[in-house]
C-alpha cells in the first residue's frame, strides 16, 4: 500500500525506481487521499505489534485526529478544485471560440499511460489485501479496515471505468468528475476517522491507565 501510495503521489521512487512517470489527471493523485487512510490505518496496526499497548492507546487518538483534520480539509479543497476545473473544460467545450483552447489543453488525455498505472495500482491493492488475510484472519474481523479496503479498491475501478468510458477527447471531463468522487469518499472516510479519533481522546482522558493499542482506529 505504501508503493501504491508512493506512485499515487509521483514521488521519486515511483519515478525512479519503478520507471513511471507522474500520474496524468486528477482521479489518479485523488486517490492517494483515501489510501494515505488506509496506509496510516495499517501502519498503527504494525506498530501496536512491537510498541507497548500504553503506549500506542495514547499515541493513536492524538495522531488519528491529526490525520483526520488534514485529509478533511485536504478533500474539502480538492473537491472544489477538481469541481471547478470539470466547470471550466464544460464551459470551454460549449463555446464556440472555448472549444479550440478546451482540445489544445484538455483534448489529448494520456489514457494509456492512466490505464497502466490503474492496472498496477490495482493489482498492488489487491495484493496487499491478499497479504492482510494471510498475515492473520483476525483482521477480516475489523468491519472498518475491510470496508476502507474495499473502498480503495471501488475508487480504483471507478476511477478506471470513467476513463475508458467516453470518447477520447472527453476522457478530461470524466477525470475531473472522477476526482469529484474519490474526493467525497476520502471525505467521508476522514469523519469517520474524526469521529473516532474524538471518542479514543475521550477515552483516553477519562481513563489514562487503558490503552487500546491492539485495535486501529476503524475497529
Amino acid at each position: 500500500m505504501v508503493i501504491a501510495l508512493l506512485i499515487e503521489i509521483g514521488a521519486a521512487f515511483a519515478n525512479t525506481v519503478l520507471d513511471i512517470n507522474d500520474p496524468p489527471g486528477l482521479g489518479i493523485p485523488y486517490m492517494a487521499m483515501l489510501d494515505g487512510v488506509l496506509v496510516f490505518t495499517l501502519g498503527l496496526m504494525v506498530i501496536s505489534l512491537v510498541v507497548p499497548e500504553a503506549v500506542i492507546g495514547r499515541f493513536q487518538g492524538c495522531a488519528t485526529l491529526i490525520i483526520a483534520i488534514v485529509v478533511l480539509l485536504a478533500s474539502l479543497v480538492l473537491i472544489f478544485v477538481a469541481l471547478a476545473l470539470v466547470l471550466l473544460m464544460i464551459g470551454l467545450l460549449a463555446s464556440f471560440f472555448g472549444a479550440p483552447i478546451y482540445l489544445a489543453v484538455f483534448g489529448d488525455f494520456p489514457r494509456g499511460a492512466a490505464a497502466l498505472i490503474l492496472a498496477l495500482l490495482l493489482i498492488l491493492k489487491i495484493a496487499a489485501a491478499v497479504c492482510l488475510v494471510l498475515a492473520h484472519q483476525r483482521f477480516i474481523q475489523n468491519k472498518g479496515l475491510v470496508l476502507l479496503v474495499l473502498t480503495s479498491l471501488i475508487a480504483n475501478v471507478v476511477v478506471a471505468f470513467l476513463h475508458d468510458l467516453p470518447p477520447g477527447i472527453l476522457v478530461s471531463i470524466l477525470d475531473g468528475v472522477a476526482a469529484i468522487i474519490v474526493g467525497i469518499l476520502a471525505l467521508i472516510w476522514a469523519v469517520i476517522l474524526l469521529i473516532g479519533a474524538i471518542v479514543a481522546v475521550v477515552r483516553a482522558i477519562r481513563v489514562p491507565d487503558v490503552a487500546g493499542g491492539d485495535e486501529s482506529p476503524l475497529a
